[in-house]
């Protein structure tokens, strides 16, 4: 299996379209690859909290949208990241916003979404403007590939998530992990035991 981790650096003032377009075309770069993978909050930016209720969208939004297509055009599953979420109705707290992870098959379809179960922070940031996740998510990778759990980087401080796969029969944990601002080396993305680093743009 052949797998691509999209790196994607961004500026404050970059419009969410502009990085969409960009990221949009580091994916279909990546032609010839079973599986691609993008960073986590890559849309909003992993730290603008004042920023992410206006930048949420639903699941059929225009992020999800351009990896689909993107994910058609190449053939291959992409992993979008993660975006921030309006969800449809409040949750158990009642918030309306979640960092949700979104698993696209060749065909544009998707196969899973995840919701982070363990928010980053405290008195504020994730705890306080995001709804928590709680469906432990494991599929399967279409054509023969692996079974795979589905996570964000902050979830890896806590085993119990990764040892509920590994019994719902996952073989390889897809992580990605924030990227970062200008000036700063942009985020990594995990998966499995590997590291693979194929794009910085």
């Amino acid at each position: 299996m052949k797998v691509a981790v999209v790196q994607l650096a961004y500026a404050d003032g970059e419009p969410v379209a502009v990085r969409r377009d960009r990221a949009a075309h580091l994916v279909r770069a990546q032609a010839g690859h079973d599986l691609v993978v993008l960073p986590e909050l890559w849309a909003p930016t992993g730290f603008g909290y004042l920023g992410w209720a206006q930048a949420a969208e639903p699941l059929d939004g225009p992020t999800v949208t351009a990896m689909a297509a993107a994910a058609r055009e190449i053939g291959a599953v992409v992993h979008a990241g993660s975006i921030m979420e309006r969800l449809a109705s409040p949750g158990a707290e009642g918030k309306t916003l979640a960092n949700t992870s979104v698993l696209l098959g060749p065909d544009g379809s998707t196969l899973a979404i995840y919701r982070k179960i363990h928010r980053f922070g405290f008195a504020d940031g994730e705890p306080a403007l995001l709804e928590a996740g709680t469906e432990i998510v494991v599929v399967d990778i279409p054509g023969g590939g692996p079974r795979v759990g589905l996570s964000t980087c902050y979830d890896l401080r806590f085993p119990e998530l990764y040892r509920a796969q590994v019994a719902a029969g996952a073989q390889v944990f897809l992580v990605p992990r924030r990227g970062r601002g200008p000036g700063s080396p942009t985020g990594r993305c995990w998966a499995g035991r590997g590291r693979w680093r194929t794009n910085a743009s």
